[in-house]
């Protein structure tokens, strides 16, 4: 029994180390750490159960453990994980998937090289050669595929749950070699060619799902790149206003300064005075504001303000952002763009008198955005995000991951408050 017990604690905690991994941390690192710790001890637990119902030699165990196990398993990475549940399930029946894979390669190898250990020796050999094989396979994952898993939105629940559907059906598939496995090294044998074979199609699917992934990648910044031509289309536009304005200006201006002439020949210079400070007063008014010394974060936000304006909705806008700063110009535009586009299109749904405020402060070494805005009632945050997000925000999520930021939605009386954190 106490065998068992350190075996199932071994295999408990691969799994929490590649739950670590793998998941988009929902909670603080101490809170997460206490769900995994708890989960180990179930799982170990559950494992036990198992085994003392139906006998340690019962062709049910294997399969039994697993699915209950699996089952725990699957709660705890969904509960811990921020993903949405469509890329939850990929990433957990990969897991599952892999870690059969190495239980019968670790089963075979032990097999094949130490035929007559004792159970208890072979146990521990087994488990330990599975944990080895799982070493690369985790520095594999951080360094080649996580960051590309990452870059995808969860926002095209199709795709997912498509991948996700190929990848249970081969989990079935690894269940029944991992029951075979377990019955005795003398069955495996003749099934280890049909294994091999197995485990290719496998590979190669998940190959054919990560070029899928990748085409996702693909549409996710031509669409990225779509919405920053919008905007800078519309910059554009001002510009081109700005600039029809200022010859506009520059026509009159002769006969302002004529008029100007006329009045201080006749003597009247009280008259002139006031002419130049009505002048003046109709240049502020058109004048662009300046919020913050930063070029590209003062276009946005003039955009913005302008727009905002016309539409009739009431803006406060308080900012310091400098002219120097870490945070790409490209990634500015991405944030405040869509941040402050959905503000506004919240605002007009709900048809609310309220107001949109908007504050960016540069803290230390960070750079922190919150912008709120009245919406509709029936709008839902979950898991300190919108239930029903879009294009915009996963843009929003891509570009404040490069500065290792944190987006968090809350809604409070009607009011939907976003704060961004970013790390410069």
């Amino acid at each position: 029994m106490i065998h068992m017990i350190a075996a199932m604690a071994l295999i408990s905690i691969t799994h929490t180390v590649c739950f670590a991994t793998m998941i988009e941390r929902k909670y603080s690192i101490k809170k997460t750490a206490i769900i995994y710790a708890l989960f180990c001890l179930s799982f170990v637990f559950l494992t036990i159960v198992i085994f003392l119902i139906f006998g340690y030699s019962s062709a049910y165990v294997v399969a039994a453990a697993f699915l209950m196990t699996i089952i725990a398993a699957f709660f705890v990475f969904v509960f811990t994980s921020a993903d949405l549940m469509c890329k939850k399930l990929f990433l957990f029946v990969s897991q599952a998937n892999i870690f059969s894979i190495f239980q019968c390669i670790a089963i075979i190898l032990c097999g094949t090289f130490f035929p007559n250990l004792p159970e208890n020796s072979a146990t521990y050999v087994k488990n330990i050669m599975r944990t080895l094989l799982y070493i690369p396979m985790i520095w594999i994952y951080i360094r080649c595929l996580k960051p590309t898993i990452r870059k995808i939105p969860g926002t095209n629940k199709k795709s997912w749950y498509s991948i996700s559907l190929v990848s249970a059906l081969f989990t079935v598939g690894f269940l029944m070699f991992m029951s075979v496995c377990h019955a005795g090294y003398d069955h495996v044998e003749q099934y280890i060619s049909l294994f091999v074979i197995f485990v290719v199609i496998y590979c190669s699917t998940l190959w054919g799902s990560f070029e899928t992934i990748r085409s996702m990648i693909n549409e996710n910044k031509i669409e990225l790149i779509s919405l920053n031509m919008k905007y800078l289309q519309g910059q554009l536009k001002t510009a081109r206003e700005n600039e029809l304005f200022a010859k506009t200006i520059r026509h009159d201006f002769r006969h302002h300064n004529l008029n100007i002439a006329s009045m201080l020949k006749k003597g009247e210079i009280r008259e002139a005075l006031l002419y130049i400070d009505q002048y003046n007063e109709s240049l502020d008014a058109v004048k662009p504001k300046e919020f913050c010394p930063n070029v590209t974060v003062n276009a946005v936000l003039n955009s913005f303000y302008t727009e905002a304006r016309n539409a009739g909705i009431s803006v406060l806008i308080d900012a310091d952002t400098q002219e120097e700063t870490a945070i790409a110009d490209m990634d500015f535009v991405a944030i405040l763009s869509n941040l402050l586009e959905n503000a506004l299109n919240g605002c007009k749904e709900c048809n609310s008198g309220g107001e949109i405020k908007v504050n960016i402060r540069s803290v230390a070494d960070k750079t922190v955005i919150v912008c709120s805005n009245p919406c509709k009632p029936d709008l839902a945050v979950e898991n300190n995000m919108l239930k029903d997000r879009g294009i915009g925000i996963d843009s929003m999520v891509l570009a404040a991951r490069k500065y290792d930021g944190d987006i968090r939605y809350s809604l409070e009386n009607a009011v939907l408050t976003v704060c961004i954190i970013l790390k410069s």
